[in-house]
């Protein structure tokens, strides 16, 4: 028996609500996690899904871990079975998606060698990122009020440049199909950490009054797709989140999961995705969906780093190019467990600087729709010359 993720291949939300008008403030989020649930349950598509589920409930080679009597923003169910009945149900039911469980791992940056520095250490020349971003306009803002979620392998709270700034953590055991508060948040790996730091850290992130959330996705750097499922619905659920932070994923175009992501837009979330360290035209989902700020990472030069990963997408008849947006990636330090810094290479590094700068507009502009961010955060690019599908729209500025 194995675990598969089962849901309409039909875009029900997108199809049905306008994203336009959908804003980021907490008290719109009930409302729009409720207009989606109409959505789903008014579709006769998701429909004939439930009912489907409510007929197998009683099987004993079928276990239904998530059930979609309450679709949440992925509209999936997850369901334990075998292959036969797998193969049975795409026969029987064409317009789902029978979507077989796999592996989801970490973005493994580099870890520059001999790197390591006490807080004290740190010089001018190592906050580059901050620099070439141009951070001393800080637009009368330091993110405070905003809350970031980071779905990764963890964050370290106890480290000095994040203490007071992780509001709480979960983890997502598939066997449970919800969201399980830690009592203590720690990292199973060392990246979430930097991650967070270089979104809110004390003197080395973008947005040094932002809270973040720690989501343990990806425990010692691999998860699965069903713990994505059940950490976007969760994302989707909290009304404090207004930015989701992933630097994880599938290499490769990965269809099932697309308007997944896209959904989160429809209740005030965006999405910021890493797209990939593997250099040109190998890029990663989710940071190679259009509905994503897509980034890419730059070095000290100005120029996007030889590991970024970039190349043309094609989907329904639609050509875009990833990623959006570039952002420092390549040598910057942020936090490593246990306290000091240390500097990695990744376009993990560049994301969580976009999402700290998503941060700073959201304090400005609390009412600012979807939409008007992305469109904010693609304005305020520097253009470094580079070919489109290298750099996007240029290196992010504050």
């Amino acid at each position: 028996m194995s675990i598969y993720i089962i849901r309409p291949k039909t875009n029900i939300v997108g199809q049905s609500l306008n994203l336009i008008a959908k804003k980021f403030t907490p008290e719109n989020r009930q409302k729009q996690m409720e207009e989606i649930t109409t959505v789903y349950k008014d579709s006769p598509i998701y429909q004939e899904m439930i009912q489907w589920t409510e007929e197998i409930q009683g099987k004993e080679t079928i276990k239904v871990i998530k059930n979609p009597s309450e679709p949440g923003v992925t509209g999936a169910a997850i369901i334990k079975m075998s292959e036969e009945e797998a193969t049975q149900t795409r026969h029987e039911f064409p317009e789902f998606y029978v979507l077989k469980d796999q592996s989801i791992e970490l973005i493994h940056p580099h870890k520059v060698t001999a790197s390591y520095k006490k807080e004290e250490q740190l010089i001018q020349d190592d906050l580059w990122h901050l620099q070439a971003i141009n951070s001393q306009q800080q637009l009368n803002a330091s993110g405070k009020g905003v809350t970031v979620a980071v779905l990764d392998t963890g964050i370290d709270s106890s480290h000095p440049a994040l203490r007071g700034k992780v509001a709480q953590a979960y983890e997502f055991k598939i066997e449970h199909g919800q969201a399980i508060e830690l009592a203590n948040s720690l990292d199973t790996e060392g990246h979430g950490t930097h991650v967070a730091g270089l979104i809110c850290g004390h003197k080395i992130g973008v947005a040094p009054e932002a809270t973040v959330i720690n989501g343990l996705m990806i425990p010692k750097g691999r998860g699965k797709l069903s713990n994505f499922i059940v950490a976007l619905d969760w994302v989707a659920n909290q009304a404090a989140i207004q930015i989701v932070n992933v630097s994880a994923g599938l290499y490769g175009y990965f269809s099932g999961m697309d308007t997944v992501i896209e959904d989160l837009l429809a209740v005030g979330v965006l999405p910021v995705c890493a797209v990939g360290n593997k250099g040109r035209i190998i890029t990663c989902s989710p940071g190679n969906y259009c509905s994503v700020v897509s980034v890419g990472a730059t070095n000290k030069d100005n120029k996007v780093a030889s590991f970024s990963s970039s190349g043309k997408i094609e989907v329904n008849y639609h050509q875009y190019t990833v990623p959006h947006i570039v952002a420092p990636g390549e040598q910057v330090y942020s936090c490593v467990v246990q306290g000091g810094y240390e500097a990695w290479n990744g376009t993990s590094m560049a994301t969580p600087i976009v999402s700290g700068v998503a941060a700073l507009i959201l304090e400005r502009y609390p009412d600012i729709t979807v939409t008007d961010l992305r469109e904010e955060l693609i304005n305020r690019c520097k253009d470094l010359g580079q070919p489109r599908e290298r750099q996007g729209y240029g290196l992010i500025q504050i």
